[in-house]
């Protein structure tokens, strides 16, 4: 047999890149957003645009989409975490040259860093939580003494970029080149995101385009509907055989009296009038509870809002059945922090850092490793169940002593292995060599300096 294949490993080199190419300015296309009415028709047209990879229109929705109050906010616990946690940059070794290309990359990709600012970092996010992908582009700046090419990562707006399905990659339109393809890593393009087939359906947009349609029309009908049970409807009914108009088309005498007044009552607050005789004004009330529904309707969508951002719907708990509430963090599950994280992280270094280390050292083989600090939860709670076992130990130790038990090795060993603590402690064995009896002090003149007593040795019992 041959020998074990070993793990694949990609160095980028230096001569991979064209930095004339790279340090051209490249701009997307002009294209407004706006504002739009958006019809249900509109809603699913946009969501199916982005089915297909074309990301133009649902764009588009997805601003509109922030308009409501619970995915604007459930939108904002998403793109937290990534804001909140410290992102450190890490060398790829111990070795002094490793640290020296961390230590520039530092001032970089760093907290502080100005090659990759917090607004991109976000807006990156944001693409990858409403559709599943997201873009960069790098700017790369040679120094005046060229020393080195410092690199900046820029978003790349969504809206401009759709999937070539016959040259299967990601398109978008400039304004210095037209359309051009985006290939991940290659010292221009970055592109973030956790799938590898069809990234875009994994984008929240699509389950989210028909839940804010639901709560937009729910909140619209509501306030009709409440229009309508806040306001008695005025009617008035003419008396038997009085015509309402007459041969022009015009009211009656009568008519336009009864209509005044009718109009007196539906403006003044403390309305009055007279009616021709046998004339009738009546009013009409809204006396259904058709209106609770549509409360039915937008707080539930609410709860599925949450549900596809962040993974809870905002107000979960485990008090009743056996449903056991997920670790959050930033009101985030972290199932969904660390997914984010993690493409963002690998986006990173692929697409940027690399490129840069391999431009300014040669090859990408120091490149260093830009990460969030995630909380280990697991292992916080690893160590507080350490630390209230060996609480229970000691006391179960003290205890046995108290009573007069015998407390030897043996015993301890029991003890540890049943608390489970490691490594195991030892008692100190008692001296049992009696001590021998002193010569007669010498004259204080002549005594040597005394040796400081030993402390006293735990004995066992």
């Amino acid at each position: 047999m041959g020998a074990p294949s070993k793990r694949a490993k990609k160095i980028r080199v230096k001569s991979e890149f064209d930095l004339v190419r790279l340090a051209a300015a490249k701009r997307p296309m002009i294209r407004t957003i706006g504002a739009f009415a958006w019809s249900i028709d509109a809603i699913k047209s946009s969501r199916g645009q982005q089915v297909i990879g074309n990301f133009r229109d649902a764009a588009r929705l997805a601003q509109a989409m922030k308009t409501d109050g619970a995915i604007f906010s459930a939108l904002q616990n998403r793109l937290a975490p990534q804001q909140g946690l410290p992102r450190v940059v890490v060398p790829r070794s111990q070795s002094a040259a490793a640290l020296r290309v961390a230590s520039e990359a530092d001032a970089l990709f760093g907290p502080k860093g100005v090659g990759v600012s917090r607004g991109t970092l976000v807006d990156i996010n944001e693409q990858m939580a409403m559709h599943g992908v997201g873009f960069g582009v790098n700017v790369f700046t040679p120094r005046p003494d060229g020393s080195r090419v410092d690199v900046e990562l820029k978003c790349w707006p969504i809206d401009c970029v759709w999937w070539n399905a016959t040259r299967r990659c990601f398109q978008t339109s400039t304004e210095n080149e037209g359309t051009v393809d985006i290939v991940h890593g290659d010292g221009r393009w970055v592109i973030f995101t956790n799938h590898e087939v069809y990234p875009w359906m994994w984008g929240a947009l699509l389950p989210l385009a028909v839940i804010w349609a639901d709560r937009a029309f729910g909140i619209r009908d509501r306030s009709q509907t409440g229009t309508s049970h806040g306001n008695a409807k005025t009617l008035g009914e003419m008396p038997e055989g009085v015509a309402i108009e007459d041969a022009d088309g015009n009211l009656t005498d009568e008519a336009a009296a009864l209509a005044e007044v009718l109009r007196t009552f539906a403006a003044d607050p403390l309305p009055y009038g007279l009616i021709p005789s046998g004339a009738k004004v009546s009013q009409i009330t809204n006396a259904t509870q058709a209106w609770q529904i549509f409360d039915s309707i937008i707080n539930s969508n609410a709860k599925d809002a949450n549900s596809v951002l962040v993974g809870q719907n905002g107000i979960a708990d485990a008090s009743s059945g056996n449903y056991v509430k997920a670790e959050m963090l930033f009101g985030v599950t972290e199932n969904i922090v660390e997914s984010d994280l993690g493409a963002l992280q690998s986006g990173l270094l692929t697409g940027t850092i690399e490129p840069w280390a391999a431009i300014n050292y040669g090859d990408s083989s120091l490149a260093p490793d830009a990460i969030w600090q995630m909380p280990d939860a697991d292992q916080d709670a690893r160590r507080e169940s350490i630390a209230k076992n060996e609480v229970a130990f000691y006391a179960a130790l003290a205890l046995a002593k108290q009573h007069g038990m015998r407390v030897d090795q043996p015993y301890v060993q029991t003890l540890a292995d049943r608390y489970g603590i490691s490594p195991v402690p030892v008692l100190v064995a008692a001296a049992t060599a009696s001590t021998p009896s002193q010569p007669a002090a010498a004259p204080a003149s002549a005594a040597p300096a005394a040796a400081p007593a030993s402390p006293p040795k735990l004995a066992a019992v």
